[in-house]
Order: C-alpha cells, then structure tokens, then sequence
C-alpha cells in the first residue's frame, strides 16, 4: 500500500498549513510522508500535527528533509438512523441552584415546558414537591400533562412534606430509584 505523501517545496508556511489541512480531512487518520526543505516550514508543519494529535518522526536526508506521520485514529461515522431514547425525567429541586432562587424557579420551569411529548414521564421528588404548591408551576405541570406525559409525584416526599398531590399521580419510590441507579432516568 502507498504511503500519502505530500511534496512541500516554493510554498509559503501558509500555503502549506492549507494543503495539509485539506490532505487531513480528505483522508483522516492515514498515514503520511511530508517532504521540504525549509526549516521554518518543518517546524510549523510538524507543529501542527502534533496539535492535532498525529505522531511525527523527522528524518534528515541532506538539505532535505522528511516527517513520517504515523497512522491516527479514524472518526467513527456517525449512524443518522439512530434515535436516542427520550428517557422519562426525575425533578428533584424547585429551583436550579445555587444562584439567585427566582431565577433558577424561572428557568426550572422554562426547561419542563420544553419537555418532548414522547416523555414517558415527570416525577416530582424530594424538594421539587415544594412545586405544587406554586400556582404558575401547577399549571405547567398539568400543560405537561394534557400533552401526553405524565407527571408523578413521589409518595415519600408528599409524607415527608404533609401535601397533597394535587391533582397528580401518587407513586411508590421504589419504581424511579431502580431507574435512576441504573442512569434510566434525566435527573433535573
């Protein structure tokens, strides 16, 4: 098999820089040879490879010289037919924090209204029941709702915190615990 070589002579570093870069993403992760004789040119060339993370052995051969870049790793092509699993998401705080508490309410609210509809659910937990009792945040929660996901509420905390589930879907723990230790569930 040929070695990819690139002839690098009367270019200015520039030029060159262009070149290799072009050379690069045409066949990414092919072995090379690169030949010239300007030192400046060597020097930024093998420079530029070592940032992209290539490995360069310089061989001298009189006023010329040549870098031997060795084989890198190829991108794995990505497969478009895959689609992520939209996993069902635990809320466990009325707020993102640490910051300003209104703020973070605001944008903790914000980010539920973006929740896909294929969400298999919304479970509130620990202090994001603290959310029902906020008539802005209800009314999200029940907007979630009649777009086909289902929004639950963790029995332990609604005991913990005397509420009520206001109109939710009462659930055993147990259920969501089991899938957040196995990293089933988007814990906001």
């Amino acid at each position: 098999m040929d070695i990819l070589t690139l002839e690098l002579l009367d270019v200015t570093v520039f030029q060159a820089l262009l070149e290799l870069k072009g050379l690069l993403a045409d066949h990414p992760g092919e072995a090379l040879r690169i030949r010239g004789e300007d030192d400046l040119l060597r020097v930024n060339v093998t420079g530029f490879l070592e940032k992209q993370g290539r490995m360069v052995r310089q061989v001298r051969q009189g006023p010329q010289w040549e870098l031997q870049v060795a084989q890198g790793a190829r991108p794995v092509p990505l497969v478009s037919a895959v689609v992520p699993a939209i996993h069902p998401v635990l809320l466990l705080r009325s707020a993102f924090a640490p910051g300003d508490r209104a703020l973070g309410r605001r944008l903790l609210l914000e980010t539920l209204a973006h929740l896909e509809p294929g969400t298999p659910w919304l479970c509130l937990a620990h202090q994001a029941v603290e959310l029902l009792e906020d008539p802005g945040a209800v009314a999200i929660l029940e907007g979630l709702k009649g777009r086909g996901v289902p929004v639950h509420v963790s029995a332990s905390s609604l005991v913990h915190g005397g509420q009520e589930p206001a109109g939710f879907d009462l659930v055993p723990d147990e259920g969501w615990q089991r899938l957040l230790v196995r990293g089933g569930v988007t814990v906001l």
